[in-house]
Formats: structure tokens, sequence, C-alpha cells
């Protein structure tokens, strides 16, 4: 990955501790059920577990809202973005990076509320597990995130990784943790990595939902 390439994944991550450390100007609420326990940083070990012998395009079923993302180019895979209860629809950072953002905010501390951001590019030339490196590095050397411990795993059948970190220049309790998933389409491989965060990592609804969030992404070719 150039310097450039992991200059905009590192500013894609950035993005959420920027966009809602107020917790107003959301927007297009929607409704939703939390569908899963345990914590961000169990989350790898779980959908590693649970998609392990999934092909391709079988993700975990949702009994929850589904927040589907529209696509912006032909070819490219439909995100369906888990909505727990409460979680609201964040429009104002979207873009052809960042396609959709939810939060919280009943979930809040020092004026920031938890959120999740989700993200696609096209990763074509690389390897599946190239992407998913390059994201990690992306982490490392964009935001400067050190002691990473990147888990493999699979989501829908595609392989990923996922990391859990205290975001940099932060309060100590700012918790954020990144799913990144590769999905090869033929000459094509797309980058997916979807992010949640909170400055209450340990509050039982936030694990709740983070957890709901992270292992029922949909991805649909």
């Amino acid at each position: 990955m150039t310097n450039q390439r992991v200059k905009k994944f590192a500013t894609a991550f950035a993005v959420p501790a920027a966009v809602v450390l107020g917790v107003t100007g959301c927007s297009q609420s929607t409704g939703g059920e939390p569908v899963a326990a345990g914590t961000p940083s169990s989350t790898a070990v779980a959908t590693s577990a649970a998609s392990t012998a999934a092909r391709p395009g079988e993700c975990a079923p949702v009994s929850g809202r589904v927040l589907t993302l529209p696509t912006k180019a032909a070819g490219e895979p439909t995100l369906g973005l888990p909505q727990p209860t409460g979680w609201e629809r964040e429009t104002s950072q979207d873009s052809d990076v960042i396609r959709g953002a939810i939060v919280n905010k009943e979930l809040v501390s020092d004026a920031f509320a938890a959120n999740a951001v989700i993200t696609l590019e096209n990763a074509k030339g690389m390897t599946a597990q190239q992407a998913l490196d390059s994201q990690v590095d992306s982490l490392r050397q964009g935001l400067k995130v050190t002691g990473l411990q990147p888990v493999p795993g699979t989501l829908c059948g595609y392989p990923s990784t996922t990391v859990t970190y205290t975001m940099p220049g932060s309060t100590p309790n700012h918790q954020s943790t990144t799913l990144a998933v590769s999905i090869p389409d033929g000459v094509t491989l797309w980058s997916v990595t979807i992010t949640v965060q909170s400055k209450m990592p340990d509050d039982p609804l936030y694990r709740r939902d983070a957890q709901a969030i992270l292992t029922g992404l949909q991805i649909t070719k």
C-alpha cells in the first residue's frame, strides 16, 4: 500500500472521533433490536468460530434491523449494517469511502457518543491478506496506534482480521475495535472495514451492541 493509500485509510479510521465528538446533528433516526451479546475485544474469536464453515456470502443471521447501504458503482457488494435500538443513522461524513455511520446518543461520555462507521474500497491488485494487513498498517502508520494484536477470522465466509485498541491522543478509555474483511470478486478485491468505538467500552449495553454490529455485518455480492 502506498503512503497516499495509507493516509486515505487512516483518515477514514480517524473520522468517527471527529464526527461525533458532540452528540447533536444526527439524522434519519430508525429503530432496531440488539441481536447479540459479548465484548468487542472477543469479537474476532466469536466471528471466526461462527463463520469457519461458512461459504463466501453466507453471513450470520440478524434478528433485528439491518440498514442496507446504497452502492456507488457497478459490481460493488451490498453492505448491511446492523442497527440496534437507539443507534441513529449519521450521514454527515458519507463519501465514496465512508459508506455509512450510526451513533447512539444515549451512550455518551465526555461529550463523545458511541458510534460505528463502515468503509468500502476497491483493493484490486492486492491479495486478500495484503488488503487485511494494509488496514492494520494504516492504524500503525496513520494513527500511530501501538501494541496492535490482529486476530484472524472470517466473516460471511470471507477472510477477516480484528484489532481492538485505545485511540492515541485521547483519554485512556476511548476504545475502538476495527474489523477488516477482504472480498474477492474475480479480478477485483473489495476491502471493507467496520469500526465501533466508545469512551465507555465497559458499559454492558455498548458491549452488547458493539458485538451485534461487528458479528452481524451483512455482505451480499
